[in-house]
C-alpha cells in the first residue's frame, strides 16, 4: 500500500517481499514513512532541518519496540499486506478513523505475525500547512 503521492524506491519489493515469503505467517511488513519535503515546522521554525521529525520517534523507538513484541502497527501506507489475512478478518477495519492501526490489531488477535523493517523505501510528500499538519496528527 503507498499513498498516492508516494515514490517507492526500485528495492521496494525486493526488501519487503522475502520476509513474506519467508514466513508465511507475517500478515503485514511495515516500513516507514519519510517525507521528502519539509513539514510546516521544518519549514518556518528557524532551526528548519536541524529539528528531527517527531515521527523519529515514533518510526524509530516506538516501532522498533513494537517489533520485538510482535506488535508492529498497520500505518496505511508504506506496507506490504497478505490479502490471506485481510480476507480472514473480514477486510479492512471501517468503523474507525484509525483503520490502519486496528486492522493490524485484528490480525494480530487471529494469530498473524506482523514485522516492521527500519528502511525508508518511499517518500512522500509532508503536509503544507499548518492546519492540515494538526488535522493529520490529531489523527495518528
Amino acid at each position: 500500500t503507498l499513498d498516492s503521492d508516494h515514490i517507492p524506491t526500485r528495492a521496494f519489493l525486493q526488501l519487503t517481499m522475502g520476509w513474506m515469503i519467508g514466513d508465511p505467517k507475517i500478515a503485514l511488513m511495515q516500513t516507514p514513512h519519510h517525507f521528502y519535503s519539509p513539514d510546516p515546522f521544518q519549514r518556518n521554525l528557524a532551526t528548519g532541518f536541524r529539528t528531527p521529525p517527531e515521527s523519529n520517534l515514533f518510526y524509530g523507538v516506538v516501532q522498533d519496540g513494537n517489533d520485538f513484541w510482535d506488535a508492529t502497527f498497520f500505518c496505511g501506507s508504506r506496507a506490504i499486506l497478505r490479502r490471506e489475512a485481510i480476507e480472514g478478518i473480514g477486510g479492512f477495519a471501517t468503523q474507525t478513523v484509525t483503520e490502519d492501526a486496528h486492522t493490524a490489531l485484528r490480525m494480530q488477535r487471529q494469530g498473524w505475525s506482523t514485522a516492521y523493517l527500519r528502511i525508508p523505501l518511499a517518500g512522500g510528500l509532508a503536509t503544507e500547512r499548518l492546519i492540515t499538519h494538526m488535522g493529520q496528527r490529531v489523527r495518528w
